[in-house]
């Protein structure tokens, strides 16, 4: 079998809507004219690729009602990531990360990740056609994703259920990618908890977080991975409902390692200031905790000011390239962090509502918008800040309808440019905070919500 597109005479193309569609299965009466079959095709062994924010164009990844195999489906979606999104990644990033790489050796990957990448490729380009979710053959195509998630999900608990695969390097990266491409996803991104227990369960099988990352050290990116989404979904989950808050204080070291590893995509936040992220939310944590707000009182306002006083020039001039551009972001990343510390803490119960914590805040959100306004007319920049934006999102229920709809403006641009699901479910969740009387950020963040990946 021939997968369509894959012969020797019609290259794959992609093709702008309308230019082929799909027809029932009939004889034809005559061979169309050559010269229109040929009409508006690139030549042999060229690819018409639509840029990923064209709202024109509309790459006809996995068309139905074809003969087709999996096979064709993951080589199509294989092309559509280093064809679409590798380039735009590679383009836009504001370092060199260990990170954004092709997708190669797709022949040597497991089913759970190679059919977890389709699933993927198909959430990414629906997201980037969301003004024509009503047509139909969007319909058509997440039924497809649907399905490759089907058999990612039988085949990586196949692996789960045998001893000898349930505890490999390859194993566990296949539930971290299906993990990611869930995240990607509206109608999975829920499940995030479960992916997250699931794999610290398999990491406390190969001896617990710190033995795996000492014997196996390329398995530090996956770590990486699940502490990020951890901790920062710690950041908008309740302080009383928060995933392992205590322990990830206990492995900062680790954390600090791991976040070293090489820029992670589209989140320049300086080491330490992640690092504060750990300890705000244990501090939370405690405070919740009936009888312990007194005893965590001066060690959270001891931890806002090492926040407010960190400097971050000497971060920036570490970098040997776009040393402002890594300064402003390190500017938005302390601000934010500043202002999720005192109003999460003060939340809480652990910090005390102050004059000098109150102009603190001033200070911080001032700058905080200020830079964000910036950082949104570069392409380099406007997706670094996700996380800043969301905490932003939160002030600006006080600041009046215009602050706010350029918030959710800046969350509807990242989701629709990286194909990604959580920036909307961000606008919701601060659409309904609008919404209610509540002004604190645990009525803001009433429920565990995975915002960032």
């Amino acid at each position: 079998m021939v997968c369509p597109g894959y012969d020797d005479k019609k290259p794959l193309t992609w093709l702008a809507p309308n230019k082929v569609k799909t027809r029932t299965w009939k004889r034809k009466s005559a061979l169309p004219d050559k010269d229109a079959v040929t009409e508006g095709r690139p030549k042999d062994g060229q690819v018409e690729v639509a840029k990923p924010t064209s709202g024109k164009q509309l790459v006809h990844i996995f068309p139905g009602h074809e003969f087709r195999t999996d096979t064709c489906d993951i080589i199509e979606a294989t092309l559509y990531w280093n064809e679409q999104v590798y380039p735009y990644l590679s383009l836009n990033q504001l370092s060199q990360s260990p990170w954004v790489i092709p997708v190669t050796r797709v022949h040597y990957m497991q089913p759970p990740i190679q059919h977890a990448l389709v699933a993927m490729a198909i959430e990414h380009r629906m997201l980037q056609m969301i003004s024509r979710k009503h047509d139909p053959f969007v319909a058509e195509v997440k039924a497809r994703a649907i399905q490759h998630r089907s058999t990612a999900v039988q085949a990586l608990n196949k692996d789960i259920g045998d001893e000898r695969r349930r505890t490999s390097d390859l194993t566990m990266s296949g539930v971290v990618v299906f993990m990611y491409g869930d995240l990607m996803g509206s109608a999975t991104a829920s499940n995030w908890r479960f992916h997250l227990n699931g794999f610290a369960a398999l990491v406390a099988l190969r001896g617990g977080w710190e033995d795996l990352c000492r014997k196996v050290p390329h398995m530090k990116t996956l770590v990486l991975f699940c502490k990020i989404i951890e901790n920062f979904a710690n950041t908008t989950s309740p302080a009383d409902d928060q995933m392992y808050p205590v322990l990830n204080f206990d492995l900062k070291a680790l954390i600090r390692d791991t976040f070293e590893t090489g820029y992670y995509p589209y989140l320049p936040c300086p080491t330490e200031l992640f690092i504060d992220i750990v300890d705000i939310n244990r501090l939370r944590f405690l405070a919740s905790r009936q009888g312990a707000k007194g005893t965590t009182q001066s060690e959270a306002e001891d931890l806002l000011t090492k926040i407010t006083d960190f400097s971050p020039e000497p971060w920036s001039e570490t970098k040997e390239k776009l040393r402002e551009e890594h300064l402003m972001m390190a500017q938005i990343y302390q601000s934010a962090v500043v202002l999720f510390g005192i109003l999460s803490l003060q939340s809480a119960g652990a910090v005390s509502s102050s004059a000098g914590w109150a102009a603190v805040k001033k200070i911080h959100s001032g700058r905080l918008f200020s830079l964000l306004k910036k950082s949104a007319a570069s392409d380099m920049l406007k997706h670094c800040a996700t996380w800043p934006i969301i905490v932003a999102g939160f002030e600006a229920k006080s600041l009046g309808p215009t602050i706010r709809a350029f918030i959710f403006c800046r969350l509807e641009e990242v989701s629709r440019d990286l194909g990604l699901y959580l920036p909307l479910a961000a606008k919701e969740v601060l659409e309904r905070f609008y919404a209610s009387p509540g002004n604190q950020w645990d009525d803001c963040f009433d429920s565990p919500h995975a915002l960032i990946t």
